[in-house]
C-alpha cells in the first residue's frame, strides 16, 4: 500500500481490515521505518513508541515553526495548546490548566454528564412496541460530549453545537492519509477557522475576566503560577485543544464501544449481568481500537531509533494502535479481551509529559454514557446495512455515524 487517504474511501470494515493489515506488515518487517511519504519515519513497536513519546527533547511536539508569518492569530492560540509545544513553555502552561482543570471540577461533572445522557435518550423517538432506530454517535455520543465540554467551559447552550463543527473542521485541516507536515494551504484554511472562533471566544473570555463563573474559563483567566496568568490568546488555545482532544475522540469512543460489544454478544452478555465491568470494556476499547491512532512528533537532532538512523527535522507518526498490538507486550492482541491482565498499558492516552490530562473524564463520560444506554435498552443491535461511516481523516478510527435498532428495556418504562 502506498496511499493511507485511500483507505477512507472503503467502507468501515474493509477499512479497518486494511489499516489494521498495514500496521502488521509495518511491525512485522521491524519497529521503525521510513515511510512512502517523504521525509516521515514511522514506528510500529511498542518499545519504540514508549521511546518516541517519553523523549520530549529528541522527539519534539513543537511544530509552530510550520505556520506561516502572516498566520499571528494562528501562532497565538497554538502556544495555548500545550499538546503542541516543549518544556519550558509546556511545564508553565500545563501547570495553569492544571490548577484550573482539578479533579474536582472533573467529578463536579458526573450528574451533568448522567442529566445530559438521560435528557439525549428521552429524544429518541420509539413505537408503542418500545422499539426504534437512531444515529447513536450523531443523536447521543457526539451531542452528548460536545455538551459536556461547552458546559465545563460555560458556553451558552445556543452554541454547543459550534463545538462538533469546530473539531471536524480542527481534524480534517489536512489531507486524509497525509503523515508529513500540512502544506500552507491547509495551515491558512485552519487559520480561518481559529480567526471565526478566537473572535467568539475572546468575546466571552473578556466577560469572564470582568464578571467571573463558575467554569473553566473563568477559573482559567484566574490562575496563576509565580505571577504568571494565561492571555486571552492562550485561553483560547486552550480550549480549541480540549475541542480536539477532549470532545470528537470521546464521542468515538462511546461508538466504538457499542460495535465492541455489538461483536461480542458474549462479553456484551456479561457486561449486561455486571454492569461494573464496564471500565475494563473501556480500557480494552482503548488498546483495541483507540479513537485516536497516532501521535507525531518532530525530530530535535539525529538520532537512532529502533536501530534506524532518523535525520534532524524528520517527522515521526508513531502509530498508537501498531504499538498496541505489539505481541510481544500484548499477549493475543488481536482479541477483544476485557480480562487482558495489563490493562492500563496502552498508549491511547500518550505518554510522559503530554499524557492527556483529560484521560479521566474521558472514561467517565465513556462509563456514563455507556451505562444510561444499557439501562435504558435491552437491546442495541448495529445495523451495518444502513450505512456505518467512520471519521475522514486517518488519524481517526470509529464511527461518526452509528445505526442502530434498539428495545426499551421493561424497568426503563
Amino acid at each position: 500500500m502506498t496511499d493511507l487517504a485511500a483507505l477512507t474511501s472503503l467502507s468501515y470494515d474493509q477499512r479497518t481490515k486494511a489499516f489494521l493489515e498495514y500496521l502488521d506488515r509495518g511491525r512485522a518487517a521491524g519497529p521503525v521505518a521510513k515511510s512512502y511519504q517523504p521525509g516521515v519515519w514511522e514506528v510500529f513497536g511498542y518499545d519504540e513508541a514508549l521511546q518516541v513519546l517519553g523523549d520530549h527533547r529528541t522527539f519534539s511536539s513543537d511544530m509552530n515553526d510550520l505556520i506561516p508569518e502572516d498566520e499571528r492569530e494562528l501562532a497565538s492560540a497554538a502556544q495555548g495548546n500545550f499538546l503542541g509545544v516543549d518544556p519550558p513553555h509546556h511545564t508553565r502552561m500545563r501547570e495553569l490548566v492544571r490548577r484550573a482543570f482539578t479533579p474536582k471540577v472533573i467529578a463536579s461533572l458526573e450528574p451533568i454528564i448522567i442529566e445530559t445522557a438521560n435528557e439525549l435518550l428521552d429524544r429518541i423517538e420509539l413505537s408503542a412496541d418500545g422499539t426504534g432506530t437512531f444515529d447513536l454517535v450523531a443523536e447521543y455520543a457526539a451531542p452528548l460530549t460536545a455538551r459536556v465540554i461547552a458546559k465545563l467551559f460555560g458556553i451558552p447552550e445556543k452554541d454547543h453545537g459550534m463545538f462538533t463543527v469546530w473539531a471536524d473542521a480542527l481534524l480534517g485541516a489536512r489531507s486524509a492519509g497525509e503523515l508529513g507536515r500540512a502544506d500552507e494551504s491547509a495551515v491558512r484554511e485552519l487559520g480561518e477557522l481559529v480567526r471565526f472562533a478566537s473572535s467568539y471566544l475572546l468575546e466571552i473570555i473578556h466577560q469572564r475576566r470582568a464578571e467571573p463563573q463558575d467554569d473553566l474559563i473563568s477559573a482559567l483567566a484566574q490562575a496563576e503560577v509565580d505571577g504568571r496568568s494565561l492571555d486571552d490568546h492562550e485561553i483560547v488555545g486552550v480550549i480549541g485543544m480540549f475541542v480536539i482532544a477532549g470532545h470528537l475522540p470521546s464521542s468515538v469512543l462511546v461508538g466504538s464501544t457499542v460495535m465492541s460489544l455489538d461483536s461480542h454478544p458474549d462479553v456484551l452478555a456479561e457486561v449486561r449481568s455486571d454492569v461494573d465491568l464496564l471500565p475494563k470494556v473501556v480500557e480494552e476499547v482503548l488498546r483495541w481500537r483507540p479513537p485516536l491512532v497516532r501521535d507525531q512528533r518532530v525530530t530535535a537532532c539525529e538520532t537512532e531509533l529502533g536501530g534506524e538512523r532518523i535525520p534532524a527535522g524528520a517527522m515521526v507518526c508513531v502509530w498508537l494502535l501498531s504499538a498496541q498490538r505489539d505481541a510481544a507486550h500484548f499477549g493475543r492482541a488481536e482479541e477483544f479481551d476485557i480480562h487482558r491482565p495489563n490493562q492500563g498499558r496502552h498508549v491511547a492516552f500518550g505518554k510522559g509529559i503530554h499524557y492527556c490530562l483529560g484521560a479521566p473524564l474521558a472514561r467517565m463520560e465513556a462509563r456514563i454514557a455507556l451505562t444510561a444506554l444499557l439501562q435504558r435498552f435491552e437491546q442495541i443491535e448495529v445495523l451495518p446495512e444502513s450505512g456505518i461511516q467512520f471519521h475522514p481523516s486517518i488519524g481517526v478510527l470509529g464511527p461518526v455515524r452509528l445505526p442502530v435498532a434498539v428495545r426499551r428495556a421493561a424497568q426503563a418504562g
